[in-house]
């Protein structure tokens, strides 16, 4: 299957999971959990070319649509990641 466009926009084609929408490429990060926001997103975006991963602070909620080419990462206010990326 072919990648996913760069976010925006939103594609998700006919997935409607995370793992249907990783085309055989990493889809959750937990390891990333409590490390730098911005380091996690460059982490992300590098071990999954077809996502756009985006930095959100703890309490902001991004819109509730699924996305195979995106990835929030949640950040305190230190940020530091607080739940694990994953696809969506």
């Amino acid at each position: 299957m072919s990648g996913w466009p760069r976010y925006p926009p939103c594609a998700s084609g006919t997935c409607t999971d995370v793992v249907c929408c990783a085309h055989g490429h990493k889809l959750r990060w937990p390891e990333l959990l409590g490390e730098n926001g911005a380091a996690a997103k460059a982490t992300i975006e590098k071990e999954n070319p077809e996502v756009t991963a985006e930095i959100l602070t703890t309490g902001r909620v991004g819109p509730p649509n699924f996305c195979c080419n995106r990835v929030f990462v949640i950040v305190d206010t230190h940020g530091n990641v607080t739940n694990i990326p994953t696809i969506g």
